[in-house]
C-alpha cells in the first residue's frame, strides 16, 4: 500500500512539474507575427529604419500609464514602407508590468469605430445585472468597458499571456481616442499616397 502511495504521490508530481514546465515553455517559445508592422520589424538580413513620434500618454485612475506613438518602418534596401501605432501599457502595481500592441494603419479606422462604440454601451444593454463591451486588434491589443458598481470604467490591456492592464473612468475614453487620432493624422501627413 505504501508502495502504491507512493507511485502516485511522484505520478502527480511528475505530471505537476511536467504540466509547469510545459506551460513555461509556451510563454518562452515566440509567437508568430500577428500584424504587417510585427511581421515587418522582424525582418532578417536586412537593414530596417524606424521612425517613431511619441503622440501622448495617458495616467490610469489606479496609476499605469498607456503611451501611444505613430511608427514607420522602411526597409532600406528596398524602399518598401509600412505604417502603424504602438501602444505601451505599463501597469503600476509591485511588479510594474509593460507590454506593447502593434495596431496596423489600415486597422486603425477600425479601432477608433470601436472605441465610438464601446464608449457609449450603458447598462441597458443587457437585463442582467452587470456589462462588459470589448474591442480587440489583431496585435493583441484590448479595449473594455465596464459596468463597476455605480460607474462605468474602461480598460486598455496589451498582451497575449500575462496581460497587462491600465483602469480609467469612461470619460478618459475620449482622450484616447484623440490620442488614436492625432497619430493616424501624424502618419496621413507623412505616408506617400
Amino acid at each position: 500500500m505504501k508502495r502504491t502511495l507512493a507511485a502516485s504521490l511522484v505520478g502527480f508530481l511528475a505530471l505537476a512539474v511536467g504540466g509547469a514546465v510545459v506551460e513555461a515553455q509556451q510563454r518562452e517559445q515566440p509567437q508568430p507575427p500577428r500584424t504587417k508592422v510585427e511581421a515587418f520589424e522582424a525582418q532578417e538580413g536586412v537593414v530596417v529604419v524606424r521612425g517613431f513620434s511619441k503622440i501622448g500618454d495617458m495616467k490610469g485612475v489606479y496609476g499605469g500609464v498607456v503611451s501611444v506613438q505613430s511608427m514607420e518602418f522602411t526597409n532600406a534596401a528596398t524602399g518598401k514602407k509600412e505604417y502603424g501605432v504602438t501602444i505601451e501599457v505599463k501597469e503600476a502595481s509591485r511588479l510594474e508590468r509593460e507590454d506593447r500592441s502593434f495596431i496596423d494603419y489600415d486597422e486603425i479606422g477600425s479601432l477608433i469605430k470601436g472605441i465610438d462604440y464601446i464608449s457609449k454601451v450603458d447598462r441597458s444593454a443587457t437585463k442582467l445585472d452587470s456589462f462588459q463591451a470589448d474591442y480587440r486588434t489583431k496585435g493583441e491589443f484590448a479595449i473594455s468597458t465596464f459596468s463597476s458598481a455605480n460607474d462605468i470604467m474602461c480598460s486598455i490591456s496589451s498582451g497575449r499571456i500575462g496581460r497587462v492592464s491600465t483602469f480609467f473612468k469612461i470619460a478618459d475614453l475620449a482622450k484616447f481616442r484623440n490620442l488614436i487620432v492625432n497619430a493616424k493624422a501624424k502618419l496621413d501627413s507623412i505616408k506617400v499616397p
